[in-house]
């Protein structure tokens, strides 16, 4: 053990670091011991706190560097409003919530005071500035926006440029059905559309933090091999840019979080993975309690279509602009956001928003334009950190259950295990009622009829408690509520839920190691369900039907036969749909395997396959498309998945940099097992310049007979390049190898 010297430190403390580099810390109270966190913090991740900050501000182009596509993401930060309105929201919240967000600001600036300013703030010239409340509401307004909201409405703009794209309607219909009934393609082809953000600023919100996808599961005693329920979570996230995006840490103290929780002798623990910058333990476990995150498929953002003419007696020089409601107009009165940069001339944009959404442009003529919609910028939002500090404090899984079930955001599926056997699932977040559109497409805002309508009720959401099956599961599935109403707005695959269901059922008495085998799964169902499809239309003896007839459909990185069906499979994603009256080679290329994949579009297309009649292939013949697929696939070269499926570690600060090669802060070539429907969610996305991995960020498994959980994740404890904590769990998380985390060592204080 390696003991921890906080010099800065303002209350009395016991700490160190285990083998591993994990902190653990001791403290009399709830309060000090979460201060003590917020002091980790600023210690082991100061850049990656501050840095983080000063994107979710927009302000990277003014304190970070004056880069495109920094300056792009300052732009659409700016425009999204995530940064406003947080001293209203610190004061709505509870004061017992604000007391231990104020103790944790406490710690990360005392902290900070120790560290001083690290060689990547160095490098650029970055000052930090004070750590408060609104700092952790900002982040965590970035974790629900950039994970989940960004994602909804990338989806959405994808399926408008595909109507605009004049595909037959008939297709496109089919191929999206249900969510499509209904809509007029025409109303649509005229609506002006913000350029489509750059790879790069793609690429730079993936790295943000954030929940995108994740599984997690419980076990009941009945099916556990020791008598205690088991849980299982990994959330999904880009994994390739160090230091990892969650920090470990085993928190311990006398008294309990909440004032009515009674003190016992023996003291309280809580572990798992944290999120920098703010006191929550997104993944982990107390002697009570167990819980892991996924994110719910959900549609919690909007667009809608305004039709905005300019005032007729303003200035044309300096216009007016209006939007209408049903014949009536009314003023726009846009907010100014001066976007200052780092060695450049000052950006200044005007935001033109109202009290349906934001425009996505600046008008600068008459016509109909975007204004998007975000449930989280609605007030009384900010009250979400409460839960993840409430879930610390809860006794048992209807506790904790009951405690998530209001949380604005962001909208997740929380999955939980507690001390006396019980499990449970509850879905949560402010989902918005809509009278009449289901969301996937804008519709006219001028129409009252199509504003949102409220928040659906909390009780309607979906939940699970002590199931006759023996576990509960979640994988970002779809999910309806009691009456059967979706709660997306587009289908999404299934694939790695079925694959988890399945194990699960395989196991009458389930252990720690299966737990972890099944973190490690790389069996596609996707594989396994669409292979003999595609073979129905191949001759018996076509070399690709004799090479993947046999094939176990695991995409370990030594299987060629994996790296040979991901080529037939876009080949025939390209030939069915990628034609020039469909959706077009390029551009189905970019939405199948590049920084632009869309989950939306595949898992469309995947159900559209089976089919023995469609629009798509009404005109032409399917097997003969398929067999042409299946020629182009066989003349690739035969190669390991490792060769198609590896990425490089890098650093997220000095990666892309000449200094950061010069430094090695590049590592070699890493394969990576599975793909984007195997439990191990192994998925790369790549383009010419860049590398984007989509893969377990965090493997967290735990017994709840035990005060033990067992963990890896990708990367460490430091964001230091030169700290032997850097990057030190890499192997266990490449390996599928575990380390044990320990709530109640017996420690000397």
């Amino acid at each position: 053990m390696e003991p921890l010297l906080l010099k800065q430190s303002q209350v009395k403390y016991h700490a160190y670091r285990n083998e591993a580099g994990i902190p653990h810390l001791y403290a009399e109270s709830w309060h000090e011991v979460v201060y003590l966190l917020g002091y980790m913090h600023a210690v082991d991740r100061p850049t990656q706190i501050h840095f983080a900050r000063s994107v979710a501000a927009g302000q990277a182009s003014e304190l970070i560097s004056d880069k495109p596509e920094l300056l792009e993401m300052d732009r659409f930060l700016r425009r999204s409003g995530i940064h406003q309105r947080l001293a209203e929201e610190v004061e709505k919240l509870d004061p017992k919530i604000r007391e231990q967000i104020d103790w944790y600001c406490r710690g990360v600036n005392d902290g900070l005071e120790e560290i001083g300013r690290t060689l990547p703030m160095w490098a650029v010239g970055f000052q930090p500035q004070p750590w408060d409340a609104e700092s952790v509401l900002l982040i965590g307004n970035l974790l629900s926006f950039a994970g989940l909201a960004v994602g909804e409405q990338e989806a959405e703009r994808v399926m408008l440029e595909l109507i605009q794209l004049g595909i037959e309607s008939e297709r496109l219909r089919e191929l999206f059905s249900p969510y499509l009934d209904g809509v007029n393609f025409e109303s649509l082809q005229k609506v002006r559309i913000a350029k489509q953000m750059s790879d790069d600023a793609l690429e730079l919100l993936s790295d943000l933090p954030r929940l995108a996808g994740s599984n997690a599961w419980a076990v009941a005693p009945t099916r556990s091999e020791t008598g205690g329920a088991l849980l299982a979570s990994d959330p999904h996230l880009e994994v390739n840019r160090l230091p990892a995006i969650w920090y470990e840490a085993v928190l311990r103290w006398g008294n309990g979080p909440a004032e009515d929780q009674p003190t016992e002798e023996t003291p309280h623990y809580a572990m798992g993975a944290t999120l920098p910058g703010c006191p929550l333990m997104a993944v982990g476990r107390t002697p009570k309690l167990s819980w892991g995150v996924t994110y719910m498929h959900a549609n919690t953002s909007d667009f809608f279509i305004e039709d905005v003419r300019q005032k007729p007696e303003s200035n044309p020089d300096e216009p007016i602009w209006q939007y209408r409601r049903d014949e009536e107009w009314f003023d726009y009165t846009p907010r100014v956001e001066e976007i200052n940069r780092k060695g450049g001339k000052p950006i200044v944009e005007r935001i033109y928003e109202n009290e349906v959404g934001t425009l996505t442009l600046e008008p600068d003529a008459p016509g109909r334009y975007l204004s998007v919609a975000w449930i989280g910028n609605q007030p009384g939002a900010g009250k979400s950190i409460g839960s993840w500090l409430d879930v610390i404090a809860s006794q048992d899984t209807t506790d904790a259950m009951h405690q998530v079930r209001e949380s604005p955001h962001p909208s997740l599926v929380w999955v939980f295990a507690d001390h006396k056997g019980h499990i449970g699932k509850q879905a949560c977040g402010w989902l918005p009622v809509r009278k009449k559109a289901s969301g996937l497409v804008p519709v006219p805002a001028w129409n009252s009829d199509n504003h949102w309508q409220g928040n659906v009720p909390a009780e309607r959401l979906p939940s699970e408690y002590d199931p006759a099956c023996g576990f509960v599961a979640s994988a970002n599935e779809e999910l309806y509520m009691a009456d059967g109403s979706p709660l997306h707005s587009h289908g999404l695959h299934d694939y790695r839920l079925r694959r988890i269901k399945e194990r699960l059922t395989e196991m009458p008495q389930a252990t720690i190691n299966d737990m972890q085998d099944l973190q490690y799964d790389v069996l596609s169902i996707h594989a396994r369900e669409l292979i003999p499809v595609l073979m129905t239309h191949l001759d018996t003896e076509h070399p690709l039907r004799l090479k993947l007839q046999s094939w176990d459909c695991q995409f370990h990185p030594e299987s060629e036969e994996a790296s040979l069906f991901m080529a037939f499979y876009r080949a025939v994603l390209l030939e069915i749909f990628g034609h020039e009256k469909g959706i077009g080679w390029r551009r189905m290329l970019y939405l199948a395997t590049r920084i632009g994949y869309s989950a939306m579009v595949l898992t469309a297309v995947d159900r559209a396959l089976p089919k023995k009649t469609s629009a798509w292939w009404r005109t032409r013949d399917k097997g003969e498309l398929i067999r042409c697929a299946a020629d182009r696939a066989m003349l690739t070269k035969a190669t390991p998945w490792s060769e198609v499926n590896s990425f490089h570690f890098t650093n997220r600060f000095f990666g892309g940099s000449t200094t950061g090669r010069l430094l090695g802060f590049a590592s070699p070539r890493t394969a990576m097992r599975g793909c984007h429907a195997t439990p191990f969610q192994g998925h790369l996305k790549a383009t010419s310049r860049r590398e984007s991995t989509f893969a377990p960020s965090y493997h967290f498994v735990c017994d709840m007979t035990t005060d033990t959980a067992w963990t890896n994740l990708p990367g460490g404890p430091s964001e230091n390049r030169f700290s032997k904590w850097y990057q030190n769990d890499l192997t266990l998380w490449c390996e599928g190898q575990y380390k044990e985390l320990v709530g109640l060592a017996d420690w000397e204080v």
